[in-house]
Formats: structure tokens, C-alpha cells, sequence
């Protein structure tokens, strides 16, 4: 029995992280969409990279997967994805550990040895990057970036689009919410307002105000 296809959105770096995620799922990969008219009609990773506008005409059958990391593009992906009438299914990367009372919500990707831990709910077209921990009971929204080594504490949660940098932490029962950005290695240990970007321990915004 043939394995099944798979389109992946974005000939990028994350592309290729997302590519190996859906081949370790089982998944063969027949090409790449792509919106950068210098990449359309060459080739990514040895497969053809294509125009969203010929998406019709291309693996007909094939699922979709966003290889995109930034959240407001990948969102924009995904609707264009999901009205061409895509299949957009959640990857798991086998390393990864994701709990049975937990839900992770279509196209989805959980990289290498992530951990999603029980009733935890992650939205769509998220990203849990690689070593990320997502514990017990948190939200993770729609479009969001949990990036490489960051952790979230029990019950805390992240709003649509929200970027939580490499190796940042935020505290049992903290939010940040909708497009909220938690620079690398900060950490959060008080609410974060949508669409502030906060850096450092502890977590401060731009202005030096704590969080």
C-alpha cells in the first residue's frame, strides 16, 4: 500500500523541519507552495516548488502541511489552504510525546522530542518546536509559535499568534495573549497584555515596565 501525500506550504527553513516531521509520520512529500515568484518553478529540497494559484491542478489528493514560521503568514496559508479544500492534518514528530487527554488542532506541527502533556489544547496551525514542553492544562492558540527549549507552566496560556522565544518560560497559570511576542530566554511571571513584546528575567516590555 502506497504511503500517503503530502504538499507542504513554504520552501523555507521551517519547511524542511515540517518535511521531515511528515515523512517520519509516514507521509511522502510531492512538492512545495510557495508565494515567492523567485522560488516558483524551481525546486526545494529536490521537489518541484509551485504557485498557490496552481494548487488545483497539483497532487489533487495530497494533504497540506504549513511550513511557515511566521504565525500572521501562516495564517493567511492556512485559510488559502483550507478554502482550496485541503486536507491539513496535525504532524507529530515520533520522538515527541503528546498525552491522550490532550488535543492539537489541525495542520499542527509538534517537532522532535516536544512534549504536550495531559489536557493540554493547542489550537491550529501551531508550531511546538523542537524540546519545547507544553504542561498540563495550558492553551496554546491558533498560529502560535512555542519555539525550540521554551516551557510552559501548568495551566498557562498563549493567545492567537503569540511568539514565545527560544528557551523562554512562562509561569503556572500566566497568560500572554493574542500576538503577545516573549523574547529568548525570557521569563514571564505575570500576565503579558496581547500584543506586547516583553525580553528578559523577569520578563520586562520594551519600556522596562515588568510583567
Amino acid at each position: 500500500m502506497s504511503s500517503p501525500t503530502l504538499l507542504i506550504w513554504g520552501a523555507s527553513g521551517h519547511g524542511k523541519v515540517v518535511a521531515d516531521v511528515a515523512e517520519r509520520c509516514g507521509y511522502t512529500i510531492t512538492g512545495f507552495v510557495d508565494d515567492d515568484p523567485a522560488k516558483i518553478g524551481g525546486r526545494f529540497g529536490g521537489l518541484p516548488v509551485v504557485a498557490p494559484a496552481d494548487l488545483a491542478r497539483v497532487d489533487p489528493e495530497a494533504a497540506m502541511a504549513m511550513g511557515i514560521g511566521h504565525n500572521g503568514h501562516r495564517a493567511a496559508a492556512f485559510a488559502r489552504a483550507r478554502a482550496a479544500g485541503r486536507r491539513l492534518p496535525a504532524l507529530v514528530h515520533p520522538s515527541a510525546v503528546v498525552a491522550r487527554t490532550a488535543r492539537v488542532g489541525d495542520a499542527t506541527v509538534v517537532c522532535a522530542a516536544a512534549v504536550v502533556n495531559p489536557d493540554a489544547v493547542v489550537g491550529v496551525a501551531a508550531i511546538i518546536n523542537s524540546g519545547a514542553v507544553v504542561e498540563h492544562d495550558c492553551v496554546v492558540g491558533d498560529f502560535a509559535h512555542v519555539s525550540p527549549g521554551a516551557v510552559l507552566g501548568g495551566a498557562a496560556a498563549v493567545g492567537d499568534r503569540a511568539h514565545v522565544g527560544a528557551g523562554a518560560v512562562v509561569l503556572p497559570l500566566r497568560r500572554a495573549g493574542d500576538d503577545a511576542v516573549l523574547g529568548a530566554g525570557a521569563v514571564v511571571t505575570r500576565d503579558v497584555p496581547g500584543g506586547a513584546t516583553v525580553v528578559g528575567i523577569p520578563a520586562r516590555t520594551r519600556s522596562g515596565e515588568r510583567t
